[in-house]
């Protein structure tokens, strides 16, 4: 008998398995954490990135609906009072009164050193910034807490705002340093990149905003949720903040040209804003309490598209028009100002009708040529549909923003 069949092998050791690598932490900032196209934005993004290799949380200064949805989600929030105002720009008169100068210096660095506390607290790898003063602001703490990671989103420049030549170029200085102090700077549209390209060097890159198709209600359902006893009129539709750069004034005025013309339809505005008072003065003028309806802030605006026959753009600026993608996607005509990416949306008689900024004339004439030749208006909603969904995903957005975090 062979005395090593009697042997036991020697017991071989279960291979070592590294231990998964650290998940890398990306937080987000915003200024206000209300409802629109920026804070849909990072809504979006922290919400993808959560499920891949991030460990995500999202600081905001001013309290909103964007806090709301971020909590419901699961992702992290952190609220950083400090900065929930916008960087002070000075009239001619405060510039040269100390007392406010002081105040306003003190405010930024309580806000400067407030977020260097937070990121020296939380350590991200990344730090995604959003908004001018959480830009600003933001960019230079990172610097300091060592950062290693700044990415700066523009969603528009205040410099392109109806000021006076000095608070624009202070704001052109502003962003140039912004965008210095970052290591990436994203632009959601062609024509965002185009107004800051004199800034040189690799750092800049374009990467237009996207969302996925919104889980659209009936027309029929949309109608008798938001105005049941207007079901059977033509509807025009705005979805948008109640702000001076929107230009609802102007689509007022424009219904008040064709109302006799056109006596069955209405202007229908989902959002809320400072400028309220102001149009139902307006409307008031005009004498279209029956036909104008200041809906306010609806919850998930984008589900009710359908309720509309025609879609309204006329901002006196918009750096993309997330809103216009959502139209889109409803399949809507549209009718949309000349301004910022809105033309890289639509195309002038093939996606929608494009007209001149601040012409309620020229709105009237599109809107006239819409509702007399409803085959073409239709054939316009169908051909932007096409173009959204091939070119305006959000998997393309996050792909690509996330390609731009590893550069």
């Amino acid at each position: 008998m062979n005395p090593e069949s009697d042997t036991h092998p020697e017991p071989q050791e279960a291979p070592l398995v590294p231990p998964p690598a650290p998940k890398r932490r990306i937080l987000f900032l915003i200024t206000k954490a209300n409802w629109g196209g920026a804070q849909r934005y990072v809504f979006d993004l922290a919400g993808a990135v959560k499920t891949a290799d991030y460990d995500v949380a999202v600081a905001y200064g001013e309290e909103g609906a964007l806090a709301e949805k971020l909590a419901a989600a699961g992702i992290r929030t952190i609220a950083l009072p400090s900065v929930e105002r916008d960087v002070e720009m000075f009239s001619a008169e405060s510039i040269t009164d100390p007392k406010v100068v002081w105040r306003s210096v003190k405010r930024e660095w309580h806000a400067l050193m407030s977020l260097v506390r937070l990121l020296k607290e939380e350590k991200p790898d990344i730090l995604h910034l959003n908004s001018s003063k959480a830009g600003g602001i933001g960019s230079l703490a990172g610097r300091i807490a060592g950062v290693p990671t700044i990415v700066f989103t523009s969603h528009g420049w205040a410099f392109n705002e109806r000021r006076p030549w000095w608070q624009r170029l202070a704001f052109r200085f502003l962003y140039a340093l912004t965008i210095l102090l970052a290591h990436r700077t994203i632009s959601v549209s062609e024509a965002v990149h185009k107004d800051i390209d004199w800034i040189p060097g690799p750092k800049l890159s374009v990467v237009k905003n996207g969302i996925d198709a919104p889980a659209f209600i009936t027309r029929e359902d949309a109608r008798a949720r938001l105005l049941p006893n207007q079901i059977g009129k033509h509807w025009l539709g705005m979805v948008a903040e109640l702000h001076p750069t929107k230009r609802i004034e102007d689509a007022i005025e424009a219904l008040a040209h064709i109302q006799n013309e056109y006596p069955d339809t209405i202007l229908v505005v989902l959002g809320e804003g400072a400028l309220r008072t102001e149009l139902e003065d307006r409307i008031r003028h005009y004498n279209l309490g029956e036909r104008v309806f200041l809906l306010g802030f609806v919850p998930d605006a984008a589900i009710y598209m359908k309720a509309f026959d025609i879609f309204l753009m006329p901002s006196r600026s918009e750096a993309l028009g997330l809103a216009l993608v959502e139209a889109g996607y409803a399949g809507l005509p549209v009718i949309a100002s000349r301004v910022g990416g809105i033309p890289e949306i639509v195309r002038h008689k093939h996606t929608g009708l494009l007209v001149p900024p601040e012409n309620p004339h020229a709105l009237v004439r599109a809107l006239q040529a819409l509702i007399q030749n409803p085959e073409e208006a239709r054939a316009y909603g169908t051909a932007l549909q096409a173009r959204i969904r091939e070119r305006f995903s959000k998997e393309r957005m996050i792909v690509e923003t996330i390609a731009a975090y590893r550069r």
